[in-house]
């Protein structure tokens, strides 16, 4: 499978980590709406971590935002609304644990999925990983990273397949002894596993489908290099760890790695982390776009809208077309 997406005209209007809020996304997603009706946007594009609120579960909407994203596909053909992948719902295809402080968040959003969970899977498994443009603007989750900046990570990942490495996963899964590896997983018993395995994904028993699944997750986590890719194309938090001209040179190589030909991009543009306001220009290669969670405060909230065909040099171009969230 091809996980990315390449657009050669058109509007492109950007919304990051929404994290089950179901009033920005409504907002975003009308205001887009409006915009195309009056041939002003063409593709509505989010950058992932579309679930997990960070509020209580009741104000938690983010089985109901996803199931109007494929709605808006398989109901009503729309295919200019586009939503990438994030380590969020990364958590979901791989069966891992995901925290922030005291918030645990996949066991609330297994629950709540319900009899919804078979549609919701295989929608985040079909997710595109990158959106590449004419303009030289590439819209990711996370940003660049040392392991994934490079031609060869950047064409495993493209060509990832899910099941490929659920299957591998299974494969070893049956070659191995079950109470061995439930002694690695936590020196737990079967009771124990059983209990966790309930608790985290809502399984009804040892005869549910998945009640394996935890057991899967724990060795598609110990592959490599796979996870290790993986794990850093979405969850990388390079720019902290570098300073800002090796992250320019950074986000370059990451750039070019993912360019395909006659199609070089030259300008990242992001979600997943914090910052101050609603916007940040990192080393004049990237935008981290904060479109709600992860703005501060988030009155500043942003979101972008550019041309995917008017060719873009620096991510200080992009400045005068971040806009406040409607």
């Amino acid at each position: 499978m091809n996980r990315a997406v390449d657009i050669t005209q058109g509007n492109i209007y950007v919304v990051s980590d929404l994290h089950g809020e179901w009033e920005p996304y409504i907002r975003s997603r009308d205001h887009f709406f409006s915009l195309y009706d009056e041939g002003l946007g063409d593709y509505l594009v989010f950058l992932g971590d579309m679930i997990h609120g960070y509020g209580p579960p009741e104000e938690d909407a983010s089985v109901d935002i996803l199931l109007d994203l494929i709605s808006l596909e398989q109901e009503h053909g729309l295919h200019n609304v586009i939503m990438l992948l994030g380590n969020h719902e990364l958590a979901h295809i791989y069966f891992t644990p995901i925290r922030k402080g005291e918030l645990n968040f996949v066991p609330r959003f297994e629950h709540m999925m319900g009899d919804h969970r078979a549609q919701i899977m295989a929608f985040l498994r079909s997710l595109p990983f990158v959106v590449r443009t004419a303009a030289g603007v590439m819209l990711t989750h996370a940003g660049a990273s040392t392991l994934t900046a490079s031609p060869e990570a950047a064409e495993w990942l493209l060509n990832l397949s899910h099941e490929d490495i659920l299957a591998e996963v299974d494969r070893l899964l049956a070659r191995s002894d079950v109470h061995e590896l439930l002694a690695a997983f936590g020196q737990v018993s079967d009771d124990e596993y059983e209990m966790v395995a309930r608790e985290q994904l809502a399984i009804e028993g040892r005869d549910d489908p998945r009640y394996h699944d935890l057991l899967r997750g724990f060795i598609a986590t110990n592959l490599e290099p796979e996870w290790s890719l993986i794990w850093e194309f979405f969850f990388s938090q390079a720019e902290r760890r570098f300073g800002e001209a090796t992250y320019a040179t950074l986000v370059d190589q990451f750039l070019e790695a993912f360019s395909p030909r006659g199609l070089p991009q030259r300008v990242l543009v992001s979600g997943h982390l914090p910052v101050e306001g609603g916007y940040d220009i990192v080393a004049d290669r990237q935008v981290r776009l904060a479109s709600w969670a992860h703005a501060n405060p988030r009155s500043q909230a942003s979101y972008l809208v550019f041309d995917a065909a008017r060719p873009v040099y620096s991510a200080a171009e992009l400045d005068p077309y971040i806009y406040p969230m409607p």
